[in-house]
């Protein structure tokens, strides 16, 4: 009997602003503020917007198949003890 399942046959993954996304090779977790068309880029794009190690506030443009979403809320244990209270 045959068990496995083929991925190519998925649908692609609806986002929404709010929804929260990090980049399939790793990175931030990362708030999508915007999905759909972007002037003079063909197809639906995502801008989405995190900070990073400083405090900064990014943003940048993601294809959607480029991105997996994430739990809006993380775990108390996934904070590194460390981070807490680091002076910039």
């Amino acid at each position: 009997m045959l068990t496995a399942t083929i991925d190519a046959f998925e649908a692609p993954a609806v986002f929404n602003a709010g929804d929260v996304v990090t980049l399939k090779e790793g990175g931030p977790r990362m708030t999508v503020t915007y999905a759909g068309p972007v002037a003079l880029n063909p197809g639906n794009w995502l801008i989405c917007e995190w900070f990073d190690e400083h405090g900064e506030l990014r943003h940048e443009m993601f294809a959607p198949q480029n991105v997996r979403a994430e739990p809006r809320s993380i775990p108390a244990g996934w904070v590194q003890r460390n981070r807490i209270g680091r002076a910039a």
